[in-house]
């Protein structure tokens, strides 16, 4: 959802209705030139979504890159959207994200691509990396060969290529969009780049590692649980000022306020009633979970620890003995994909060094994972646009890294180049790609569409949060967790609804709030309803100086060489 849903229709309205020149079933027998991949076709059929109907073609690209495409039979209006994957991947999703309120979404005039990657498997199996091909598919290969997939498929299938091409992604879709950004510039006009996880080789190490090693006894068992957040957060909110003249809970920049150990109050030995106050025990941890990674030295090796204001969502286990969301992404991660001499099983976390030789390491493979360069020089010159978001409450990837990319950008093109081609976005409040106490509900297509189509640049967005459901309700069983890996995907990463090229009708909202492009955030006017965006305005927001480790920093410096395909 955005301040005007107009521009979403008009770059709708602008460009004709184009129908298919072929029968579906036809497609299984054409050629598609331009794929640098052996294409062999497994399907095509005529289905319906949202009653919308599709052609929908199944494909495997060399050598096991799953790909799936929707094309509409009645209502492509010349565009393409490919949609990025979370986790691991290993599965083929067409779900629409972030677009809201988006007629061209909700009427399903998208050609609407999504691949597995290059694997199959659970969001969260690792097994795959063994395979040397198959990390490159994963890393940018199997994206890239999407996009030229799609793209023959629709020039066959309509007699012409497509307008415009977009992509969108959050998680680690926002790192496979930022890497088609760098690595191949010239795929797509438009690019939302959600919570990325830019900085793949230190996130499923070092930064998820650490959460899980620094809430640890000797024995392994956890110190700090989850039903101790919920004391934190409101100690949190006690000494935060919220900036943005509202005390609703949430930090419109939670960068503008720093952890003191000193707020919390510290349990008198042997009390019987803890619910009020926390063991020195528990301080310390949380004190190491706010610093993130740290050698004994000083060093920094992630980029920040949990921010502050997402302590709710923090991924800790529920006792002692349990296992967490962050236990589960770093273990298979160290032990498969992040070893270049392949699988590593006497990896534990427990014996993971957090030094600078494992770093050192780590940097090994992060040319080949890490989508952290800086140079957008060949995007920009191809008239790209990037809007980058995060959610200021993300427990999952911490929103510092995103702001220092976005940083680096601006200073290697040029604050003027740069406004022509990056839009960074921080949604106060708001968890890993959506979820949280802040407005969680936005559109990102329109106004990428209009900036890529109307060269208007998004300045703001208009963020909403949904009425409340009386009950929650049950996930369908097309969208439960399979086990208890794909759990902690699922809260790590959100669920994603049940596949489907065309995105979710505008929910009702009960309030909505603006959120305009960095450095700049919404401050209540002091009169009128809070709950109502017409009455905030703009204040330049007091974002110091993201302060990183050197060995962090090192993969973002700008003289970093560009990461080519091999």
């Amino acid at each position: 959802m955005v301040i005007s849903h107009n521009a979403c229709a008009h770059s709708a309205s602008s460009l004709p209705i184009v129908k298919p020149i072929m029968a579906c079933s036809q497609l299984v027998n054409q050629t598609l030139p331009g794929v640098e991949a052996k294409i062999s076709l497994t399907g095509a059929k005529v289905v319906t979504h949202d009653n919308k109907t599709f052609c929908q073609v199944s494909a495997v690209l060399s050598p096991d890159i799953g790909v799936e495409v929707a094309l509409p039979q009645q209502q492509w209006t010349q565009r393409i959207l490919q949609v990025g994957c979370g986790g691991l991947c290993g599965s083929t999703n067409l779900s629409l994200s972030n677009a809201n309120g988006c007629m061209p979404a909700t009427q399903g005039e998208f050609v609407v691509a999504a691949t597995n990657m290059g694997h199959s498997g659970s969001m969260m199996d690792a097994s795959w990396a063994l395979d040397p091909q198959k990390r490159i598919d994963f890393a940018y290969r199997a994206n890239h060969l999407t996009a030229q997939f799609t793209k023959a498929l629709t020039r066959t299938y309509y007699g012409q290529p497509q307008k415009y091409a977009y992509f969108m992604g959050c998680s680690d879709g926002g790192r496979e969009a930022l890497m088609e950004a760098q690595r191949f510039p010239d795929d797509f006009n438009g690019i939302s780049a959600g919570a990325p996880a830019a900085y793949f080789t230190v996130q499923n190490s070092f930064y998820h590692g650490w959460n899980v090693v620094a809430n640890q006894r000797a024995d392994g068992s956890a110190i700090l649980l989850k039903n101790r957040l919920a004391l934190l957060h409101q100690t949190v909110l006690a000494h935060c000022p919220t900036e943005s003249g509202v005390k609703d809970g949430v930090l419109a920049n939670p960068f503008a306020c720093h952890f003191s150990k000193s707020w919390l109050k510290t349990c008198e030995a042997n009390a019987a009633d803890k619910s009020a106050c926390f063991t020195a025990e528990e301080i310390g941890v949380i004190e190491k979970l706010y610093q993130g990674a740290k050698d004994a030295s000083g060093h920094q090796f992630a980029v920040g620890g949990l921010i502050i204001g997402s302590e709710l969502r923090w991924p800790l286990p529920e006792t002692a003995q349990g296992s967490s969301p962050s236990d589960m992404m770093a273990l298979p991660a160290l032990q498969y994909v992040l070893t270049a001499e392949g699988k590593k099983s006497d990896i534990t976390l427990a014996h993971f060094g957090f030094d600078q030789a494992n770093f050192q390491q780590l940097t090994k493979l992060a040319p080949l994972y890490n989508a952290t360069d800086t140079n957008l020089k060949p995007y920009a010159a191809a008239g790209g646009k990037l809007i980058l978001w995060h959610g200021l409450a993300d427990d999952s990837i911490n929103p510092t890294g995103t702001l220092a990319y976005y940083r680096e950008v601006a200073q290697q093109l040029g604050t003027h180049r740069a406004a022509q081609v990056i839009k960074l976005f921080l949604l106060p409040g708001v968890g890993h790609c959506g979820g949280g106490e802040g407005n969680d509900q936005i559109d990102l297509l329109t106004p990428l569409m209009a900036w890529v189509e109307h060269q208007q640049a998004p300045q703001q967005l208009l963020a909403g949060k949904a009425k409340a459901t009386a009950a929650p309700q049950a996930l369908p069983a097309a969208e439960k967790p399979k086990n208890a890996e794909d759990a902690a995907s699922v809260q790590m990463h959100g669920m994603q609804r049940p596949s489907s090229p065309v995105a979710p009708a505008a929910e009702a909202m009960r309030a909505t709030r603006p959120v305009y492009a960095y450095p700049y955030i919404a401050v209540y006017n002091g009169k009128g309803d809070p709950l109502q965006a017409k009455n905030y305005h703009a204040v330049l927001g007091n974002y110091p100086s993201v302060l990183m480790g050197e060995p962090i920093r090192q993969l973002i410096a700008p003289n970093n060489p560009p990461q080519k395909a091999p």
